[in-house]
This record gives structure tokens, sequence and C-alpha cells, in this order.
């Protein structure tokens, strides 16, 4: 018995060192980055200070008793000990240690019998890439971080390094110490430099105008008033890579304390005047330069009637209702922050994109429409004016169709047309045409003008038989002077003279029949008016827009060059 109590130590004793081997390899499958209390500080060559992988194991190493050593042994409380020790390394597992968590990591059961090497590899590998997920740091590229209106000038934002852990390094480093003899140890870890792409200086030469239009307005002072604060409220705004422009959150409420004035705008399908009318022009000139930058819109809304200062299905309308009114919007999509820019100078309304270019050289973007249909207008409107003369029509505005467009956009590689994508479809109301007229004029009226009309052919024909007297004289004058047909006697001078009163008597009866033809012509215009009318255009969403009145709008009118800053500005 004491015999087999040796045999049994002697495998323990051997067991015990294979087992330590293994947790060994089982603790670089768990490697952790072990951060020291002192700050680490900043990259400096290839290295970073400070961090380190720690492989160790919960237990020691095992006793390198010889063999020799075998042989009967009384059963005592130190070979229970080494009993339960045994029973220990049988389930032991391992601890990662790191400085935000601990985890521990069961052994696999496998590698106690027959260590497998690439499968250790592949699993430091994958925990080399999740240690590198944790510490590498990127790059900061320098961008366009403020602006100052005083100026008219651009700040730019430090660069600064980045840091990526060199891990094929890494994992060939804790290779090298599974060798080893071993069963804690470091490993430095190797960090390398990763420098910015763009600098400071890189950046205010980058920078520039990627996107512009213009856009021309109309002399009404209030209108071009609310132009001018909507433009100055846009003007030098930054946008941060992801950050979503929003018309509406960047003007806020056009209200009179802002000093918008009443101007014309559509509200409910009619024209209206309410403060900040108009402003719907730089919504407008906007889209297009977001456009032609190459950036998409994420909201954008067509106007109930066409505005005059663009082409069709390409305005942008835009309505605060409490920050929940139509809205023009858009993401900047790039890498980098962009600025708006705006103007107004006389007549004309700028809008810029200053970024880094988000087209390739020799590209650009454009927008098409096209007309799908027309749209009948409705029924005239019919106002009462009684300064207008009975039955009398005055047309106040025409009445003009609306339409159906489709718009696209359009990508462009030098100035051909590559690529072609349906954006939106607007549809704009009809305007029925508004006609004044008076057919309320009292019955009284009417038959004092029915008397009128008939004095007057009573007169025509008083006057039409005095004529036919005349002619009669007359004719009995021209006998006379036929009787004396050879010269000019006094007679034939006489039945001349009542031959012409006489015509100029029936030119009276003619008269006095036309008196009674324009009083019938009257009456029967009243009639006709009282039996018809028309009914007022349908009710829409809220809009806004600018006077039917508007002079056209302008195309694409050069480009628009802010000034940028010098670093540090």
């Amino acid at each position: 018995m004491r015999k087999g109590r040796a045999r049994r130590r002697y495998h323990y004793r051997k067991n015990g060192y294979m087992w330590g081997r293994i947790w060994l390899l089982s603790a670089l499958a768990a490697a952790a980055v072990i951060y020291g209390v002192m700050e680490l500080r900043s990259v400096r060559g290839h290295e970073a200070e400070g961090v380190h992988v720690s492989l160790e194991t919960s237990g020691s190493s095992p006793d390198a008793e010889s063999p020799d050593t075998a042989g009967p042994a009384p059963q005592s409380k130190k070979e229970g000990r080494e009993d339960q020790e045994q029973t220990k390394r049988e389930s032991r597992s391992i601890q990662v240690v790191d400085v935000k968590d601990v985890v521990e990591i069961e052994v696999p059961a496998q590698w106690a019998e027959d260590p497998d090497t690439h499968a250790i590899k592949a699993e430091l590998t994958k925990k080399a890439a999740e240690i590198a997920g944790k510490w590498d740091r990127q790059p900061v590229d320098s961008q366009m971080e403020s602006f100052d209106k005083t100026t008219g000038s651009y700040g730019y934002s430090e660069e600064s390094n980045g840091r990526a852990l060199d891990q094929d390094q890494l994992v060939r480093d804790l290779m090298k110490a599974v060798e080893g003899p071993l069963l804690q140890t470091q490993v430095q870890a190797v960090f390398q430099t990763v420098a910015p792409k763009r600098t400071r200086a890189q950046a205010k030469e980058q920078y520039k105008v990627i996107g512009t239009f213009a856009t021309t307005t109309t002399n009404n002072k209030n209108r071009n008033q609310n132009i001018r604060l909507a433009a100055e409220a846009i003007d030098g705004m930054i946008l941060k890579p992801g950050q979503e422009f929003s018309f509406n959150m960047t003007t806020g409420n056009r209200t009179s304390d802002k000093g918008y004035q009443p101007a014309g705008a559509y509200r409910n399908g009619v024209l209206i005047e309410e403060p900040g009318g108009g402003v719907c022009q730089v919504s407008t000139t906007l889209y297009h330069a977001i456009i032609n930058s190459g950036f998409k819109t994420t909201e954008r809304n067509f106007h109930s009637f066409a505005p005059s200062y663009i082409e069709k299905g390409q305005d942008a309308m835009v309505s605060f209702d409490g920050y929940a009114g139509p809205d023009l919007r858009f993401v900047n999509t790039g890498d980098a922050s962009v600025g708006l820019r705006a103007s107004f100078s006389g007549n004309q309304l700028k809008l810029s994109i200053v970024g880094l270019p988000v087209l390739e050289n020799g590209k650009d973007v454009s927008l098409r429409s096209e007309k799908v249909r027309d749209v009948e207008p409705p029924e005239p409107i019919y106002e009462e004016n009684p300064e207008l003369a009975y039955g009398e029509e005055k047309v106040i505005e025409q009445a003009q169709p609306g339409s159906v467009w489709k718009t696209y956009r359009q990508l462009k590689e030098n100035g051909k047309v590559v690529e072609e994508t349906a954006l939106h479809t607007s549809t704009y109301k009809a305007k029925p045409a508004r006609i004044q007229r008076n057919s309320a004029a009292q019955p009284g009226a009417n038959q004092e003008q029915t008397g009128m009309g008939q004095e007057q052919t009573g007169t025509g024909q008083e006057q039409t038989g005095t004529g036919q007297e005349q002619t009669g004289t007359g004719q009995e004058h021209s006998d006379a002077g036929q009787e004396h047909s050879g010269g000019n006697t006094p007679e034939s001078v006489q039945g001349s003279v009542s031959q012409d009163q006489g015509t100029r008597g029936q030119e009276s009866q003619d008269q006095g029949t036309a008196g009674q033809k324009v009083h019938n012509l009257q009456d029967g215009a009243g009639q006709a008016d009282h039996g018809s009318g028309g009914n007022g255009p349908g009710t829409d969403g809220p809009a806004e827009g600018g006077p039917a009145a508007e002079t056209p709008g302008g195309k694409n009118q050069g480009s628009f060059a802010p000034e940028l800053a010098a670093p540090g500005q």
C-alpha cells in the first residue's frame, strides 16, 4: 500500500508540472491590457509607455520533485492537502485583469492532454484585436470650427496624431513568452503613430465653395427685409459631420418682434399679408445650393401655387407653425464640417456652402424638371363693386392654370449626364379669375333707365316727323328749282337747305332707335350676370411664398467665394 501511495505521489507531481504549462498557455488566450495607475502619456515614436499585456495564472508552479522519491509513504495530512490541490488544478480558471473589469475564462479541457499551439495563437490573435479596439486612437483632422461675422473669416481646429497597436508584434512577443519558464510575465505593448490626413494649414487651403445659387427678388421693401433677416440667420452657420440642418430651427419663428414685416404669403391657398412673407425664396435658393454641393435633402416641400422666382418643381416652401410646419432639411454626410454663407445685396440673393469637395473632380449636380400635366382653373370668383355701372364687369386677376411637375437630380461628368435620379413630384393649384361687377342695381333705377330710353325714342320720332315735313317742303322747292333750272335762283337754294334739314331729321330718328337698342342691351346684360357665379379655390396645407407679381428668378449666377480664415483665427 505504501508503494502505491508513492506511485500516486509521483504521478501527482508529474501531472502538476504539465498543468502548470497548460495554465500558462491558457492565460495567453485571455491576455488583456493593464494600464498602470500612472497617467498614460502621449504617443512618442512607436511606443505608448505604461501599456502592458499581463499573463498570469491564479496558482503557483508545481514542485519539481525527482521521481526517485517515489515510494511507500504513510497516509498523512500533507497527502490529503495534495489531493485537494490536485482537484483545484483540474477545475482552475484564468482571470483576465483589466483596469476596467475582471473576466473569468475557463481553461479549454482538450489542452490538458494535447496543447494546440495553433489554437493558442488564434486565440491570442483574436485577443490582440480586442485590445487594439480598446486602446487604439484615431487621428483627428483639422476642420472648420468657427466663423467670425465681423471679419468674415473661419477658424480651424488643431489636428492631432493617433496611435495603433502593433498586433502582429504583440502576438510574436506573447508566443515567445510561452516558451519561457515563467508562469507570469509582462510584454510591452508597441504602438505606431498615425498621422492625420489634414493639418490646420492644409484645411485652410482645401476648404472652398462647393455649391452656390442665386435668385433675384422684387422691389417690395417689406419682403426684402424678411429675406435679409432670414439670410442673416443662416450666414456663418457651421454644420458638423452627421449633423442635420433645419431652416425653421435656424431662423426660428418669423415674428414682428424679430423685425419681420408683413408681406405676401399663401396660407390655406389664400394670398395674405403676414410677418415673414417671402422667406421661402431664401429656402428655395439654399435648396439649390445644397443640391449643387452634392448633398441630398431629407425634407423639401412645394408651394400651393408656383412662385415666379424659380423654375416650377424646384422650389422649397417653408412655414414655421411651431417648428412643426413644412421645413427644409439636409444632413452633412461628409467627413468634415461645412459652413453656410448667405448674402443679399440690391435685389440679388445668394446662398453658398463652403466645405471640402463632396463630388469628384469634373462632376457636378443640378436639377431638371418636366411638366407632367396641366390643371384647369376653377370657375371665376365674382366680387360686387357698387361703383361700377350696372352690369359692368372688370377683371382684377386673370385665371392661371395649375400644373404637375416631376423633378430629377442629374449627375454630370465633364458636362455629360451620367446618372439621373427622380427626386420628387410637385403639384401646383390653378388660380380662378377674379372679376368685379355690379349686379345689385335697384328695380327703380332699371325702370328709370327704361323710361329714359323711351323718351329718347319719342324724341327721335318727333324729330323724324319734323324731318319728313321738312323733306316735303324741300321737295317742293326742288321742283321749283327744276323748273328754273337755268340758274341758281334763291328758290333752288332754299330747296337744297330744306332737303338737308330733312336728312338731319332722318338721322335724329336713327339716334332715337339706337337709344332704344342701348337700353335693351343693358337690361339683358344685367339679367345674365344675375344668373352666373363661381366657387373659390379649395383649401390646402399652410404655405408661404411671394406675390404673383414677382419677377422671374435668376439661375446660378456664378460662384460665391467667402474669405477663408488664416490659421488661428
